[in-house]
């Protein structure tokens, strides 16, 4: 489950990166008057956000937890046993 957790963290940077080097670039191409590459560019932002969810969920569902001071006391009715 481990590789899987890393996998999402990867596509999360992918995502991240995608997102962000989309709005910069193509914000730059709009204003300096250029609409064919500013849309091109615009269009990869909701593909990023796409991946960089996609991995935050993939990540946080697959990586590994450590329970034990969970399961030491699960409900109120475990600490009349003290």
């Amino acid at each position: 489950m481990k590789n899987v957790a890393l996998l999402g963290q990867i596509i999360f940077i992918i995502g991240l990166i995608m997102a962000a080097v989309g709005l910069i670039l193509g914000f730059w191409f709009m204003f300096q008057g250029n609409d064919e590459w500013a849309t091109k560019f615009l269009f990869i932002v909701p593909l990023g956000f796409m991946f960089l969810f996609t991995g935050l969920a993939t990540s946080v569902m697959f990586s590994p937890r450590d329970d034990s001071a969970l399961n030491e006391k699960r409900s109120l009715q475990d600490l009349d046993d003290d």
